[in-house]
C-alpha cells in the first residue's frame, strides 16, 4: 500500500446542491460530528463534481461556501476533521477513476439499486425515456467516481446509510480486483453503518427533500416560517401512530437539548396513544425545539461567515492534504500498472 502522510481513517462527503434541511443534518452530518472524536484523521469533502451529474456548475458554485459554513456551524471541528473541495483534485481524481473503471462491468453498475433510483428520478419527467441507457454518462459512472474518492485517499472507514451500502461494496470489489491483479495497493474500506433515520416530508410520505421545499425544514428558514410549516404538518388522529408522526418525534427527540424536553415528548405521545387530543401541544413543543436549534445554528453561521480568512485557511489546508494524497496514490497506481 502507498504511504500517505495523512492516513485517512474516517471519510465522507456531501453534495452542495441547495440549502441543507433538518433531515440532512440528522441523517448525514450529526453522525460525523459524533464519530469525529473517535478517529484521529478525519476527512470530509464537498462533492461539487458529484453535484454536476444533474446540476449546472454555475449553480453548484453558489452553494460551496454555504456548505462549508454549514459543516462548521453544525459541529464539524477543523482541528479533528479536515475539509476539502472535490474539484480541487479533479484532474487527478478523474484520471484515477478512469483507470478504476477498467475493474467494474456495465452489468455491475446497472445492478446498483441506488443508481437505478437516481436514474429513475432524473428521467421521470419524460416517461418515454425512463430507461437506464437514457441517463447521462456522468450519472451512470458516478459510483466509480465515488469509489475513486474513497480509494485515492486510502480511507479506512466510511460511514454510510443503508441505501449507500451497495456503493461501498462496489468500492471494495474494485479494490479487491485491483489488488489481486497488481498487488496490495488499496486498503479495503470498512463500513461504518449509520443507523437509518428516515425523516419524512411534513406534507406526505416522501422523504424530506430539498426538492419539496413546502414539506422541508431548511436550516436557513426563519423562525416564523418554521412555526407555520410545523403547524400544518401531517401527524395522526388520536390513538393512532403514523409514519409522519414517528418522523416528527424523531426530529423532536434528536434536537431536544434537555431531559425535561424528552420526557415531555414521551408523555404527550403516551397521552396521544391513549386517545387524548394533544397534537396541538406536541406541535408546540416540536416548534420550540426546532426554533431553538435553528436560532443557535444561524447565530453560529453568521459569525463564521464573517471570518473570510478562517474559511479560506480551512479549505486551503484540506485541499493541500487531498492533493498530496491524490498525487501519491495516483503515482503509486501508475507505477504498479506500468503506465
Amino acid at each position: 500500500m502507498a504511504f500517505l502522510k495523512y492516513k485517512t481513517e474516517l471519510f465522507t462527503g456531501i453534495r452542495p446542491t441547495a440549502d441543507l434541511t433538518i433531515a440532512n443534518y440528522l441523517g448525514a452530518i450529526l453522525p460525523i460530528v459524533k464519530l469525529q472524536d473517535k478517529s484521529k484523521s478525519n476527512l470530509v469533502f464537498i462533492a461539487d463534481l458529484h453535484a454536476i451529474t444533474d446540476n449546472e456548475p454555475k449553480v453548484i458554485k453558489q452553494y460551496i461556501q454555504n456548505t462549508l459554513v454549514d459543516y462548521l456551524a453544525l459541529g464539524i471541528d477543523p482541528q479533528k476533521t479536515k475539509i476539502y473541495l472535490q474539484s480541487e483534485i479533479g484532474k487527478e481524481l478523474s484520471f484515477f477513476a478512469f483507470l478504476l473503471s477498467r475493474h467494474v462491468t456495465v452489468a455491475e453498475l446497472l445492478r446498483l439499486p441506488t443508481l437505478k433510483e437516481k436514474i429513475k428520478q432524473k428521467l421521470k419527467k419524460n416517461l418515454k425515456n425512463l430507461k437506464p441507457e437514457n441517463a447521462n454518462t456522468f450519472l451512470f459512472l458516478y459510483p466509480v467516481l465515488m469509489a475513486g474518492d474513497i480509494l485515492i485517499n486510502q480511507a479506512k472507514k466510511v460511514p454510510v446509510g443503508e441505501d449507500q451500502l451497495p456503493h461501498l461494496e462496489l468500492t471494495r470489489l474494485i479494490a479487491r480486483r485491483f489488488n489481486k491483479k497488481y498487488g496490495p495497493l488499496f486498503p479495503l474500506p470498512q463500513t461504518l453503518e449509520i443507523k437509518k433515520i428516515r425523516i419524512l416530508s411534513l406534507k406526505g410520505k416522501e422523504k424530506m427533500s430539498k426538492s419539496l421545499p413546502e414539506g422541508a425544514i431548511f436550516l436557513n428558514d426563519d423562525l416564523k416560517t418554521v412555526a407555520q410549516k410545523i403547524k400544518s404538518a401531517q401527524t395522526a388522529f388520536e390513538g393512532e401512530m403514523t409514519d409522519n408522526l414517528k418522523s416528527c418525534i424523531l426530529i423532536a427527540k434528536n434536537l431536544a437539548k434537555t431531559k425535561k424536553e424528552t420526557e415531555l415528548i414521551d408523555q404527550i405521545i403516551k397521552d396521544h396513544l391513549s386517545g387524548k387530543k394533544v397534537m396541538k401541544e406536541f406541535k408546540e413543543i416540536l416548534t420550540k425545539i426546532v426554533q431553538n436549534f435553528l436560532a443557535e445554528f444561524q447565530e453560529k453561521k453568521q459569525k463564521i461567515l464573517k471570518e473570510k480568512d478562517y474559511l479560506s485557511f480551512i479549505l486551503t489546508e484540506g485541499n493541500k492534504i487531498a492533493r498530496e494524497n491524490a498525487l501519491e496514490t495516483l503515482e503509486a497506481m501508475k507505477k504498479v500498472i506500468h503506465f
